[in-house]
């Protein structure tokens, strides 16, 4: 599962709530405006119970900046 279809599945408040970061971050990795650090990434990793496809992300993020 993408991160964008983790938001879109559980909402961006709940996901405020789970992982502690602020509404706007999510909103800057929703958007591929920006990417996590990893210590970001495995608090996601963890509040998402594993459910993050890290390698989709990476790659559609990478994708998007090349474009």
């Amino acid at each position: 599962m993408t991160f964008q279809q983790w938001i879109d599945r559980i909402g961006f408040a709940r996901a405020t709530e789970l992982t502690g970061h602020p509404i706007s971050t999510l909103r800057m990795w929703y958007s591929m405006t920006r990417f996590p650090r990893p210590q970001q990434m495995v608090t996601l990793l963890d509040t998402s119970g594993g459910l993050l496809n890290i390698e989709q992300w990476t790659r559609d993020f990478t994708s998007k900046k090349a474009a």
